[in-house]
C-alpha cells in the first residue's frame, strides 16, 4: 500500500504503547517494520495490547471524546474557559486544531498497528497453534475496520489503510470514497466476528477483549450509520435487524437490573460483561508503579475543585443540558422523574466547601427542579471509586463502547423502519425503559415527625438505602430549617428496589449543632407497566421515541452526536438549542447554548483534513468548506 509520509512520520514517532490492562494483561511491544518480530504468542498478544490502548489515547476515550470532541449535541454544553478546549465544542474550530490533528493522527497509527500484527499472524514463521493466529488476527482485523469506522464517520472520504506502511517515500494516496470505505468495515468486521468467541467462552471480565457478541453489535451500529447521512442506504436497514437480533437471540446478553449500578461497577473496576459489552479500560491511580488512566467522570462529570481527596477531583467542562433534563418523564404528583436515569445521569447536587489544605467536599442539593441550567453530568462519580487515593489527572473508571441497552434499541430502530412498531420493537424499547424505573418501591414522600432544635445550617439527610446492588438508587432529600428547626424535607429523588418496609431516614448535624430531628418516609410500589410506551404508535411517532431513548438512555456515551448526524438532525437540533439561549443566567453557560448554533454550517458535518497530511499527499482533497 501507498501511505502518506505526514501519517508514516506521525506512525514512527508514535511506536511505543502502554498496555490495554486488565484483560490482555501484557504489555504491547513496540511496533518495528519487520513483522517477523512477531514469533510467538507472547509477542502477538504484546502487540495486539498495543493494537488496543488506541482506544485509550487522549485524543480518543481517554480524554477528548469524553467531552469537548463529543458533546457538540443536546446532551451537554461545554462551559470550560479555555479557547483551546472551547472550540472543537462550539464549532469554532479552524482546520489546523490540534484535537482534529491529533485524532487523525492516532487512528491512523492504530490502523497501521492493526495491519503489523494481521501480517504477523498470517506470517508462517510464527510460532504458534492455527487457533491463535486466526483469533489474534481477528481481533486486529477488527479494531482496524472500528478504526476505518471512526475516520469516515468523522471525515467522510478518507485513505484506506490495508497494509502495513513500509516507506515515508511512496507518499500519495487518494481518499476511498465513503461507500467503498464501508463496505470494506463490513467484510473487516464481518470476517472477525466469523472467528472470535462468544463473550461466554472469554470469561467474567470479557469486557476489555472483542467478542462475537461485541463484533455483533457494533456491526448493526455500522449499518444503521450506512442507512442514513451521508449514504442513506435504507437496505442497510435489514443488516442492522439482523446483526442485532444475533447478539439479542444468543441470551449471553441481558440488562443489569439497576441502571446506575452499571456505572458504579465501572468506577469500582468490576466487569458487567452481560451489559457492558465492550470497554475501553483503564486502570491505576498515581501510587501505582503502573498506570493506565482515563479521565472518565473527571472532565464529563460532577465538579469538585477542592476535593482531591472526597469525592475526588472534578473539572468544570461540561454542565447537562436542560434539553436532556426535561427527556426523562415526571410523575405528577411529586413534580419528580420515576425514571431512574435522570438523577443518575443529571447530578441532582453539587459539591461545595473544602480548601487547599482540607481535600474534602460535602453535597448540597440543588432545589427540586431548580438550577437547571447549572446541573453537571453524574453518570460517572468519583465518590465511588475504590482504588485510593484519588488522583486529580487520571482514574481507573473504565468507558462503554458498546452496551446492551445499545443493541435493544438499535434492534426496535430497525424493525420500526422494515415493519413498523411490531410487538419485538415494542418489546425492545419497554425493556430499556422498565429498567430504568427498577422494582419493588421507591419512596414517595418524607414526613417530619420531630423539627428538633438548635440547628444553624441544614443537616444532612440519609436515606436507608436501596436493596440495588451498591446501594445505587437510594433516595435523595434535603432539609430546610427556619428558626433552628427542620421545618421541611423535601424529595429530590426517589429512588427504587425498596421492600415494602420503607427505610429509615436519619438527620445528622451538618456542623455539630443541632439535634432531635426525625422523619419517616412512606413508599409506593413501582409499577412497571406505567414505564411502557402508548400503544398504538405510527411508525413516525415511534422513531421519535427512539430518537429521544437513545438520548435518555446512552448520554455522555459518545453517541449523540453520531446520531443526529446520521438522522440530518444535527444543525436543526444545535439551532434548538440556541432558542433556550436568552432564558440562561450567566454568560458562559449561555454561550455554551447558543455559540454552536451560531458557528454550525453544513462543513461541520464533517472534520477538516489536517493540513499537513495535504501538505504531503498530493492525491487527498480537503473537505467541502474547509
Amino acid at each position: 500500500m501507498k501511505h502518506s509520509a505526514y501519517l508514516l512520520l506521525i506512525i514512527i514517532i508514535l511506536s511505543a504503547f502502554t498496555s490495554c490492562k486488565k484483560q490482555l494483561n501484557s504489555l504491547p511491544t513496540d511496533f518495528i517494520t519487520s513483522v517477523n518480530y512477531y514469533t510467538n504468542e507472547e509477542q502477538l498478544n504484546g502487540g495486539l495490547a498495543g493494537v488496543y490502548s488506541i482506544l485509550g489515547s487522549s485524543y480518543l476515550y481517554q480524554d477528548a471524546l469524553l467531552h469537548n470532541m463529543s458533546h457538540n449535541n443536546d446532551e451537554a454544553v461545554f462551559v470550560f474557559n479555555q479557547a483551546p478546549l472551547v472550540v472543537p465544542s462550539n464549532f469554532s474550530y479552524s482546520s489546523s486544531d490540534p484535537n482534529i490533528t491529533g485524532m487523525w493522527n492516532v487512528l491512523y497509527q492504530g490502523i497501521n498497528n492493526a495491519n503489523i500484527i494481521i501480517a504477523a499472524a498470517d506470517n508462517p514463521k510464527a510460532q504458534v497453534s492455527q487457533a491463535v493466529r486466526d483469533n489474534i488476527r481477528a481481533q486486529a482485523l477488527f479494531l482496524r475496520a472500528y478504526y476505518h469506522f471512526l475516520l469516515v464517520d468523522k471525515w467522510g472520504k478518507v485513505p484506506m489503510m490495508l497494509a502495513p506502511a513500509k516507506s515515508s517515500f511512496d507518499v500519495n494516496l487518494a481518499a476511498s470514497p465513503i461507500a467503498e470505505i464501508y463496505e470494506q468495515i463490513l467484510k473487516d468486521m464481518t470476517a472477525a466476528e466469523a472467528v472470535l468467541p462468544q463473550a461466554s467462552v472469554l470469561g467474567a471480565n470479557s469486557s476489555g477483549r472483542l467478542s462475537k457478541n461485541t463484533a455483533q453489535g457494533i456491526l448493526a451500529r455500522v449499518c444503521l450509520s450506512m442507512t442514513g447521512f451521508p449514504l442513506n442506504d435504507e437496505s442497510k436497514y435489514a443488516a442492522a435487524l439482523a446483526w442485532s437480533s444475533k447478539v439479542i437471540s444468543t441470551g449471553d446478553n441481558a440488562l443489569n437490573p439497576s441502571y446506575a449500578d452499571l456505572f458504579v461497577k465501572q468506577a469500582r473496576d468490576e466487569y458487567d460483561v452481560k451489559e457492558n459489552m465492550w470497554e475501553v479500560e483503564f486502570y491505576g491511580n498515581v501510587s501505582d508503579n503502573y498506570r493506565e488512566q482515563g479521565y472518565v467522570g473527571i472532565r464529563n462529570g460532577i465538579q469538585a475543585a477542592n476535593g482531591r481527596t472526597f469525592p475526588g477531583f472534578g473539572y468544570n467542562f461540561l454542565q447537562a443540558s436542560v434539553i436532556l433534563y426535561n427527556k426523562y418523564q415526571v410523575d405528577p404528583l411529586t413534580s419528580l422523574s420515576k425514571d431512574l436515569r435522570r438523577e443518575r445521569n443529571i447530578a441532582p447536587y453539587q459539591w461545595v466547601g473544602g480548601s487547599a489544605a482540607v481535600q474534602v467536599m460535602t453535597k448540597s442539593y440543588w432545589p427540586k427542579n431548580g438550577n437547571l441550567y447549572q446541573r453537571w453530568p453524574g453518570k460517572w462519580r468519583r465518590d465511588e471509586e475504590l482504588r485510593l487515593p484519588r488522583f486529580q489527572n487520571g482514574n481507573g473508571t473504565n468507558f462503554p463502547l458498546l452496551r446492551y441497552a445499545d443493541v435493544l434499541l438499535m434492534f426496535a430502530e430497525a424493525e420500526n423502519y422494515i415493519n413498523g412498531p411490531t410487538v419485538a420493537a415494542y418489546n425492545a424499547m419497554n425493556k430499556v425503559r422498565e429498567r430504568a424505573y427498577g422494582t419493588g418501591y421507591r419512596v414517595s414522600d418524607i414526613v417530619i415527625t420531630n423539627g428538633g432544635t438548635g440547628y444553624t445550617a441544614a443537616p444532612v439527610v440519609t436515606i436507608g438505602s436501596s436493596g440495588d446492588p451498591n446501594g445505587a438508587s437510594t433516595a435523595e432529600a434535603y432539609a430546610t430549617v427556619t428558626n433552628g428547626a427542620v421545618t421541611q424535607l423535601t424529595l429530590v429523588n426517589m429512588g427504587g428496589f425498596y421492600t415494602a418496609t420503607p427505610p429509615t431516614v436519619t438527620i445528622t448535624s451538618a456542623n455539630g449543632l443541632g439535634s432531635g430531628a426525625t422523619a419517616t418516609a412512606t413508599v409506593s410500589p413501582i409499577v412497571v407497566a406505567e414505564a411502557d410506551l402508548p400503544t398504538g404508535l405510527t411508525k413516525a411517532q415511534f422513531f421519535e421515541h427512539i430518537v429521544d431513548e437513545r438520548s435518555r438512555e446512552l448520554a455522555y456515551e459518545a453517541l449523540r452526536s453520531h446520531d443526529l448526524r446520521r438522522w440530518g438532525r444535527l444543525i436543526s437540533t444545535m439551532q434548538t438549542l440556541a432558542t433556550i439561549g436568552p432564558s440562561v443566567p450567566g454568560g458562559v453557560i449561555r454561550n455554551g447554548y447558543t455559540s454552536p448554533a451560531v458557528n454550525i454550517t453544513a462543513k461541520h458535518l464533517y472534520l477538516p483534513i489536517p493540513p499537513a497530511e495535504i501538505a504531503t499527499n498530493a492525491l487527498i482533497v480537503q473537505n467541502p468548506g474547509w
